[in-house]
């Protein structure tokens, strides 16, 4: 008896159209409930991070111990996904003639130029968190230096260092990520439920 060959995907379905790929890459690059299922991917990934590792208290500092930083980084993929999700929902397209273009007036990293762009308008305070969490994604939840040593100056602002996210600061990340999933959806979003693994 012949072992049968299991098809291997993922929870996301195929992405691939060997008959149109380009058209494939337009529809679902130009698909706003395609990058909100992305938000939901991204988000379970840091909340899986945050439940592993929490800010320590040493010496009378607090400190944040590096895997935070890559749960920052996702939460800022997941803050891009939804702006993103936002800008397609509102009619306008990220990719055209078979490029992607992006979101116009805005560089993809950069959270705050991408919530003006997209017409989200943060508090004060959510605006502050949003650049920060910028550096995340840029490179502090990536590699160990940024491209120039300016791009590692602390703002000024606070004595954190460019590294630090304080778990307040994650809080108001993760309520920007319900307000703009919110505008995007037309729904006020509530929590999922978190769910036990499988293993297969």
């Amino acid at each position: 008896m012949s072992a049968q060959r299991k098809r291997m995907t993922t929870e996301f379905g195929s992405v691939w159209d060997a008959t149109d790929p380009a058209g494939m890459h337009e529809r679902i690059g130009n698909l706003w409930l395609a990058w909100l299922a992305w938000v939901v991917v991204l988000e379970d990934a840091e909340v899986y991070l945050g439940e592993r590792e929490v800010h320590r208290e040493h010496k009378g500092e607090v400190l944040m111990p590096m895997l935070l930083c890559v749960r920052a980084m996702l939460l800022g993929y997941a803050i891009e996904c939804a702006l993103k999700a936002l800008w397609v929902r509102k009619g306008n397209k990220l990719i055209r003639d078979g490029k992607y273009r992006g979101v116009a007036g805005a560089n993809d990293h950069n959270l705050p130029q991408l919530a003006q762009a997209v017409g989200f308008i943060p508090t004060t305070t959510e605006a502050d968190v949003l650049r920060r969490l910028s550096q995340f994604s840029q490179f502090a939840g990536r590699y160990p230096v940024g491209k120039t040593a300016d791009d590692m100056k602390p703002d000024g602002l606070t004595k954190a260092d460019v590294g630090f996210f304080s778990k307040r600061d994650f809080r108001t990340a993760e309520s920007i990520l319900n307000k703009v999933v919110s505008a995007t959806s037309g729904k006020k979003r509530r929590a999922f439920p978190r769910r036990p693994r499988r293993r297969l």
